[in-house]
């Protein structure tokens, strides 16, 4: 083998690269093993209280409508695109037909613009995360990404993050907050609720997607599974509680992306912008991965 055992365990992907790991079940091992930690993470450092925070936790997904009051978030928008137009480090990233424009922000070189300083100090977002990711409660939030997508043909579009998937084998989250208003014509985030338990389902789906032959492969996708009869089935299953996240700008999602979730597809010629922060703070390895090294470039 490549890697250890224990380099398999430890890594943060929900795919195993090991075709035997697989076969063998290493990563049900690895999800009821993590699944517990995170449990009594919670329990120790940081316990629901709020609906929204009990709703995140039974529900894997929170969306608040009007997080921030009108002024706040319109002068947080102004700066924001204060910065991104000065800005000389905007980079680009290009998948198939859709664009993607991404600022990164770290929060200490933005002294000067109070709104975003307030916006990595949110109380009510800072416990969102510390619940759900059963950290104590810190005193802010170090970095985020401005992001802007323009969608070209959707038949084009090679974005791996559209088909529905899980970004980790643990519970970790990701923050999007709509900065412009998000309809069905701009690749609302889609979640299925509920999935991010880990449940007798879930857990017979792992061990049945451990048994293929392409088990292993990073891009693996249950929707090119489809023409087997088990994984249609447990498709069809997720669908009956999907939810694409339609809303206006000032909504917040915070997501559990251990359950199964999906970039939606945008109409030709149409843009989306957002605030999006990953959080995964991985249990096996005992610190958290936080940082825009985290975004993988992907869209979500």
């Amino acid at each position: 083998m490549k890697y250890s055992l224990w380099n398999f365990i430890t890594s943060k992907t929900h795919i195993l690269p090991s075709p035997l790991a697989n076969k063998l079940g290493v990563q049900l091992i690895r999800i009821i093993i993590t699944n517990f930690l995170i449990l009594l993470r919670r329990l120790k450092n940081c316990r629901p209280r709020t609906n929204y925070e009990k709703k995140l936790i039974n529900e894997g997904i929170v969306v608040i409508p009007n997080f921030l009051s009108e002024e706040e978030f319109l002068e947080l928008k102004k700066e924001i695109n204060e910065v991104v137009s000065k800005s000389n480090e905007i980079n680009i990233g290009e998948k198939g037909s859709t664009k993607t424009f991404v600022q990164n922000f770290k929060t200490e070189d933005y002294k000067n613009f109070p709104s975003i300083q307030r916006f990595a100090k949110n109380e009510k977002l800072i416990r969102l995360i510390s619940v759900a990711e059963g950290t104590k409660v810190f005193d802010e939030i170090k970095s985020f990404r401005f992001e802007t997508s323009l969608f070209g043909d959707p038949d084009k579009d090679k974005d791996n993050n559209v088909p529905f998937h899980v970004d980790v084998h643990f519970h970790s989250h990701k923050i999007l907050f709509y900065t412009d208003e998000v309809t069905k014509e701009n690749a609302p985030f889609a979640y299925c609720i509920n999935s991010h338990k880990n449940n007798f389902k879930r857990l017979f789906f792992e061990y049945k997607r451990g048994q293929l032959k392409d088990a292993h492969n990073g891009n693996w996708r249950i929707q090119d599974n489809l023409h087997i009869k088990f994984f249609k089935n447990y498709f069809n299953y997720l669908m009956k509680s999907k939810y694409k996240v339609i809303g206006k700008q000032n909504t917040l999602i915070i997501a559990n992306v251990h359950g199964f979730h999906q970039r939606g597809v945008g109409l030709e010629g149409s843009k989306r912008s957002l605030i999006r922060i990953p959080f995964r703070y991985n249990p096996l390895k005992n610190h958290a991965v936080y940082s825009s090294d985290d975004y993988s470039g992907s869209i979500f």
